[in-house]
C-alpha cells in the first residue's frame, strides 16, 4: 500500500493522500477469488437492491437512464407532473478503500444497500449517483414527498457520515407545456434546492419538457473536442490509411454521439439531423472528399451507416436483450416502451419479428 499525495493539498492533513493498492500477483488473485464469494454471497441473500444498477453484470447508465426517462413519459402521457431530486455525494466510490482494488465497486453498494425507500418515489441509483422521482397532478404533493425522502436522505447521509454537494445537487419538475405556478423552494441539510430547467444524470442531459434539445448541444461541443485531441491521426494530412481512420472513428468518435442512443432517439427529428451533420463533417474531413461528393457516397463508399440507421440497430439490440434479463425492474421497461402511447421509443417492441418502425 502506498499514500500519494493529492495535488494542492496539506500534506500534514490525513485526508490528502490517496490509497493506492500495489498487491502482489497472489495478493490480486485472492482479491478476485473473495469478489467472486462475495458476489454470489450478495446475489444469493439478495443484499444488494435491484435499484442499484452500478458496478453489476448486465447493468448500464442506458438501463438506468431508461428507467429515468419512462417515468417521466409516463407522467407526460397522463398528464402528470414529475418531480425529481439528483444528489451529488462529495467523494467518490472508493473512499475509505485503496484506489486499485477490485473490491471496492462490491463494497460500495454493501454500504449502499440501505439506501432510504418510499413506495411513493422512484429511487433510481448507479454507483454514487443518485435520483428519486415522484409522479402526480398535483406540484404541492410532488414538493411535499420529495421533501419527505429528502429528509430520510438527511438522516441516512447522518448516520453513515456521506457527504451531500448541496450546490451540485439539483431539483426539477419534468412537464409538457409551460406553467406559471411559482413552486415552493425544497431545502437540503438547511440549503435551499432551486429548481432547474435541466440536470445531467449520467452523461445525458434531461430537460424539463424531455426534449434533448440541450443534451444535443453538449454532445456537439463534446464530440467537437476529442475531434481536436485527434486530429492529427484522422485529418486531411495524416499519415495514416483510410482504414486505420474509420475504425478510428469508429472507436472513438462515433460512440460519443451516440452514448445512450436508445433513450434520447425519443427526440425530435430537428436534433437527430445535427448528429447527422457532425458525422457527415468529419467524414469529409478524414477523406478531403471535394465538395461536389454527396455524403451518402461517402458513406457507403467507407460502408458506414448514417446515424439513423445505427441508432436503430443499437436500439432494438439494446430493447431485444431487456426480455431475458434477470433484473425484474430492467426486464419491465419493456412492456411500457412498447404501449407507453404517445412518446413511443421507435424500434422498440415486443415482437421483435415486426418493429414498430420498420427501416
Amino acid at each position: 500500500m502506498l499514500m500519494f499525495p493529492k495535488p494542492n493539498q496539506n500534506r500534514k492533513h490525513p485526508g490528502s493522500y490517496r490509497p493506492i493498492s500495489l498487491l502482489s500477483n497472489i495478493g490480486k488473485l485472492y482479491e478476485k477469488i473473495l469478489l467472486k464469494r462475495l458476489n454470489d454471497h450478495c446475489y444469493s441473500n439478495n443484499i444488494i437492491p435491484d435499484e442499484q444498477f452500478g458496478f453489476r453484470d448486465k447493468h448500464s447508465c442506458t438501463h438506468q437512464l431508461l428507467r429515468v426517462t419512462n417515468k417521466i413519459v409516463e407522467g407526460f402521457n397522463i398528464k402528470h407532473y414529475t418531480g425529481g431530486v439528483f444528489l451529488d455525494v462529495i467523494g467518490n466510490i472508493q473512499a475509505g478503500t485503496p484506489q486499485g482494488s477490485s473490491l471496492s465497486p462490491t463494497l460500495y453498494n454493501i454500504f449502499n444497500s440501505d439506501f432510504p425507500r418510499n413506495d411513493k418515489v422512484l429511487n433510481c441509483l448507479f454507483a454514487d449517483d443518485s435520483a428519486i422521482l415522484t409522479q402526480g397532478s398535483n406540484t404541492r404533493f410532488i414538493i411535499k414527498t420529495l421533501q419527505s425522502q429528502i429528509e430520510c436522505i438527511e438522516y441516512w447521509c447522518t448516520k453513515w457520515r456521506v457527504a451531500i454537494n448541496t450546490d451540485k445537487t439539483k431539483a426539477i419538475l419534468f412537464r409538457k407545456g409551460h406553467s406559471r405556478k411559482v413552486l415552493k423552494t425544497l431545502s437540503f441539510m438547511e440549503e435551499d434546492l432551486p429548481w432547474e430547467n435541466q440536470v445531467k444524470y449520467l452523461g445525458l442531459i434531461l430537460d424539463s419538457k424531455l426534449s434533448f434539445r440541450q443534451h444535443a448541444k453538449y454532445n456537439s461541443d463534446k464530440f467537437w473536442n476529442k475531434v481536436h485531441m485527434i486530429i492529427p491521426l484522422i485529418g486531411r494530412h495524416s499519415p495514416l490509411s483510410l482504414n486505420n481512420k474509420v475504425l478510428l472513428f469508429k472507436q472513438i468518435l462515433r460512440p460519443i454521439l451516440t452514448y445512450s442512443a436508445p433513450i434520447w432517439c425519443i427526440t425530435a427529428k430537428t436534433h437527430r439531423r445535427k448528429i447527422q451533420i457532425l458525422q457527415n463533417k468529419i467524414l469529409r474531413i478524414m477523406t478531403n472528399a471535394p465538395w461536389f461528393v454527396r455524403n451518402d457516397v461517402i458513406h457507403k463508399d467507407l460502408k458506414i451507416e448514417l446515424i439513423e440507421d445505427h441508432v436503430k440497430n443499437l436500439s432494438r439490440k439494446f430493447f431485444s436483450q431487456l426480455l431475458d434479463h434477470k433484473n425484474p425492474l430492467i426486464n419491465g421497461q419493456v412492456e411500457y416502451a412498447h404501449t407507453n402511447g404517445k412518446y413511443p421509443y421507435p424500434y422498440s417492441t415486443t415482437k421483435w419479428s415486426l418493429p414498430i418502425k420498420p427501416p
